[in-house]
């Protein structure tokens, strides 16, 4: 029974460190999807999901790479538009000012994430006897270890989301569109919500379990949820969305993150059952 116990409990630890990964992985790859373009104002979309479509393909250490490079170096010197313009032009590019040792650094630290991701992914599970309890407790703590290593980078690349928002508000200044402007934010505005285990619990309830027609039930998808993730994380979550958006009704996340349709349809008693579904021309990782 105490063996028992203790595996169950690792493989919860497993998930919520493959999570940290996975919320790690898809910030970075919004930071260097973002943090860089240049164009006319007409073409920016198309630029930008171009540069989302080429990321979103690459792994977490290509990523990393890139991302090291772009990011923690010398201003580099800003792009220059084309001699005639034909509408407005403009250059974005996020960079942390440093030397070579703030890159190493930075450098180090990123790569030693990826590192310990690729060992989470490929190689714990040679490493763990399900059937001793020594090797459970062992493997236990290296993942709350390899937590402790993950928390610390994830809030930096929070802050660093949150920093190129800013920078991104106020280049609004500059621009003469609001809809523009909320094109060019929102995928850092969202990316919170969207990266939080309640909406990573609908997406993975709805592929699971969705009906022939792709319909899934929210009633049973809250249920899930809350079957799914630990009482704690949950109430947090549905905090920190409360705070950050105001959303504390799932339907109201669940549109919020425009992943999915909500619907209703009428039960054989009167009443009205809710339905979601992954849009359907939806990629998650965009």
């Amino acid at each position: 029974m105490e063996l028992e116990k203790l595996n169950n409990e690792v493989l919860r630890k497993i998930g919520r460190n493959v999570m940290l990964f996975q919320q790690m992985e898809h910030i970075l790859k919004v930071l260097l999807a973002n943090g860089s373009y240049s164009g006319y104002i007409s073409e920016l979309n198309t630029i930008l999901e171009d540069r989302n479509s080429t990321i979103r393909t690459q792994t977490m250490g290509q990523v990393v790479k890139q991302f090291s490079e772009n990011t923690f170096s010398a201003p580099k010197e800003t792009a220059n538009g084309p001699e005639e313009l034909k509408e407005i032009w403009m250059s974005f590019r996020f960079t942390i000012e440093g030397d070579d040792d703030l890159y190493e650094k930075r450098k180090n630290a990123l790569d030693s994430i990826v590192a310990e991701r690729n060992e989470l992914i490929h190689h714990l599970l040679p490493k763990w006897n399900m059937n001793s309890l020594e090797s459970s407790k062992t493997i236990e703590l290296y993942l709350d270890q390899q937590r402790e290593k993950i928390l610390p980078e994830l809030e930096n690349l929070k802050a660093l989301a949150k920093a190129m928002q800013e920078a991104r508000k106020e280049l609004a200044n500059f621009l003469a569109s609001d809809e523009v402007i909320d094109e060019l934010i929102k995928p850092i505005d969202l990316a919170p919500l969207r990266n939080s285990l309640i909406v990573a619990g609908l997406f993975e309830f709805a592929e699971q379990e969705a009906r022939p027609d792709n319909w899934a039930e929210l009633n049973k998808a809250f249920q899930f949820i809350v079957q799914k993730i630990p009482k704690v994380q949950l109430a947090d979550d549905f905090a920190n969305i409360k705070k950050r958006y105001g959303y504390q009704k799932l339907s109201k996340i669940l549109l919020a993150s425009e992943y999915f349709d909500l619907s209703e349809e009428p039960t054989k008693k009167g009443g009205l059952r809710v339905l979601y579904r992954i849009k359907p021309d939806l990629d998650f990782i965009d």
